[in-house]
């Protein structure tokens, strides 16, 4: 399977809670009306976990603040990718998710790139 990761900030100005919201409540129903023109075969949503170890494991005067969320899109194979980005029914869903983003996302301070999960357990 071949993925996007794609790791979000969100937009100055709303809380964490409100970029949740938004991207349950408006973003992913996008997502899942078109998974057949995206050929998505997965979509995963990845939210930041408030817990007892949270402050040991993120080390804030160390390390960056933790994203806001992260998504991580697959593809079967690479024929299908290819076809997610270059169809132009892909390409419209595309052009609607890019203009919601901009609601909620900082897309300046985010980062996605293509990716392959290697699995050791």
């Amino acid at each position: 399977m071949i993925e996007v990761v794609y790791c979000m900030r969100r937009k100055e100005g709303i809380t964490h809670a409100q970029f949740l919201a938004h991207w349950e409540g408006v973003h992913v129903p996008i997502v899942m009306r078109n998974l057949g023109a995206l050929c998505l075969a997965r979509y995963e949503r990845i939210v930041p976990l408030q817990h007892a170890y949270s402050s040991r494991v993120e080390r804030l005067h160390h390390m960056a603040a933790p994203f806001d969320g992260v998504a991580r899109l697959g593809w079967a194979d690479d024929a299908l990718m290819r076809q997610a980005f270059e169809s132009e029914a892909a390409l419209a869903v595309q052009r609607e998710l890019a203009a919601d983003e901009a609601n909620f996302v900082d897309s300046a301070a985010s980062s996605r790139w293509v990716a392959q999960s290697l699995v050791h357990v």
